[in-house]
């Protein structure tokens, strides 16, 4: 310990100026990532919210009315048919959903930057139905269509 501090004592110029650097790169590490993650660019919420508003649609329509059946063992026998496959549900479809409901999504789907609306025939969610095949049972997939590189 006396050792560091005759090494502090003799470089306090070299010492203070590596804590001050050392001070930046801590709140960097910290306060930097929270800047994007709030500000995430307009493709990434452009596909959280299709993915809400596709979830909301499954679980909410699609999954009440499957097999046209309120027998959970015939909703299930359906919905393993496209456990593989996935049920592809466009972007329209969910937008003509969403006009039902109270908590209307607002969101417009176009990319700014490029001043292109998204297309709403090829910009879809595809649901994957899993295993128990309840509500909740699936994965999900969004593919959005904007003009957005890759």
């Amino acid at each position: 310990m006396e050792k560091l501090l005759t090494i502090i004592n003799n470089n306090k110029k070299a010492f203070i100026i590596g804590l001050i650097a050392l001070i930046l790169v801590v709140l960097g590490v910290i306060f930097i990532p929270k800047v994007f993650m709030n500000k995430l660019n307009e493709e990434e919420k452009l596909t959280q919210s299709l993915e809400i508003l596709g979830r909301k649609y499954y679980e909410d329509y699609y999954y009440v009315s499957a097999a046209n059946s309120d027998d959970l063992q015939d909703k299930a026998d359906f919905l393993s048919n496209y456990s593989e496959i996935g049920l592809k549900i466009s972007l329209e479809n969910i937008l003509r959903y969403n006009e039902t409901l109270e908590d209307k999504d607002t969101t417009e789907y176009k990319n700014r930057k490029k001043k292109q609306d998204c297309d709403k025939s090829k910009s879809m969610v595809t649901i994957y139905p899993k295993k128990d095949y309840g509500a909740k049972d699936y994965d999900i997939k969004v593919t959005l269509v904007c003009g957005f590189d890759k």
